[in-house]
């Protein structure tokens, strides 16, 4: 079975590995959200992007939950003796990366293209696909002014309470023609338990109308009402939205047939069914890499062998 997993963020991240060790990699392709990116000191940083690579390469650093693991920072020792804000933690290996990537742009290629060395380089087999080679951008609105995602989230923190979410440029980003073909080709695509705002949002600007709601099945990122990683749920409440699962449910029932809700969340089963979805019931909690395989090993059997009711 051909799957195309839609991801951003920590639980796509997470998901995407547990999807890499239990299906072949001509199998999956994964369709990245790149409207957190930006440029620190010229270099294109694409952490969503990055993310999946260093954990589909086993160096990811899960004890800060960004970077490459036992990093160094000596780059960034100088240039804060220079005078520069550093806000913005890149490590010395990590910047390796950067590096990498913007030679190879400046050199012609597309982003994707450049991914697409970087992950070879690094002894990956999966597809790990942009969902555009243009630049779309997240801006959070603030009572304080716009600002980058990763100055809300980073330097101050997820504090301003946000009053609205733009993505630039989406509305003339062109979906990429490779993550294009993995959505056409996939027998079933799935949307990782991501932040359905800032890491999903995105990608459904830009490739949503590509997307057949009958293959497309979404995990809930919140748990109980608890989002297991990042703002999740103070952003919903925050634009008025219904923060748990059924909320999740609501977000998505016109683009997917299917959702996966946490058993702590059971009791919301029918009101989502009444939704027109179908809802399976699972442990989604991906505390290790055991956990991350065993979710990814369910889902995928549950989508084969049922029609999800």
């Amino acid at each position: 079975m051909k799957v195309t997993l839609l991801s951003g963020g920590t639980g796509g991240a997470k998901l995407a590995t547990g999807m890499a060790a239990v299906l072949p990699a001509t199998d999956l392709s994964i369709v990245v959200n790149t409207a957190d990116d930006d440029e620190f000191w010229g270099l294109l940083v694409s952490p969503d992007i990055d993310a999946i690579l260093y954990r589909l390469a086993g160096v990811f650093n899960a004890v800060s939950g960004f970077g490459v693991r036992n990093d160094t920072f000596a780059a960034l020792d100088m240039l804060r003796t220079l005078g520069e804000d550093t806000w913005f933690q890149l490590g010395d290996r990590d910047i390796g990366m950067h590096l990498l990537r913007a030679t190879l742009m400046r050199g012609g290629l597309r982003l994707t293209e450049a991914v697409a060395q970087i992950a070879h380089n690094l002894g990956i087999g999966v597809a790990v696909l942009p969902m555009s080679d243009d630049p779309v951008r997240t801006r959070m609105r603030t009572a304080t002014g716009e600002l980058s995602l990763q100055e809300w989230f980073v330097r101050e923190h997820s504090r301003p309470p946000l009053l609205g979410i733009r993505f630039a440029g989406a509305e003339v980003a062109r979906p990429a023609p490779e993550a294009l073909t993995a959505i056409a080709d996939a027998d079933a695509v799935i949307v990782g338990p991501s932040n359905p705002i800032v890491s999903v949002d995105p990608i459904l600007a830009v490739l949503g109308d590509s997307l057949d709601r009958e293959r497309v099945t979404v995990i809930s990122p919140i748990v109980g009402g608890r989002s297991l990683k990042g703002p999740t749920v103070e952003m919903l409440g925050q634009l008025g939205e219904e923060a748990n699962a059924f909320g999740v449910a609501r977000r998505y029932a016109g683009i997917a047939a299917g959702i996966v809700i946490d058993s702590v969340d059971a009791d919301l089963r029918e009101p989502i069914r009444a939704l027109g979805m179908r809802v399976l019931v699972a442990d989604t909690v991906m505390a290790d890499a055991a956990g991350e395989r065993r979710v990814a090993a369910a889902l995928l059997q549950r989508i084969e062998s049922t029609d999800g009711s």
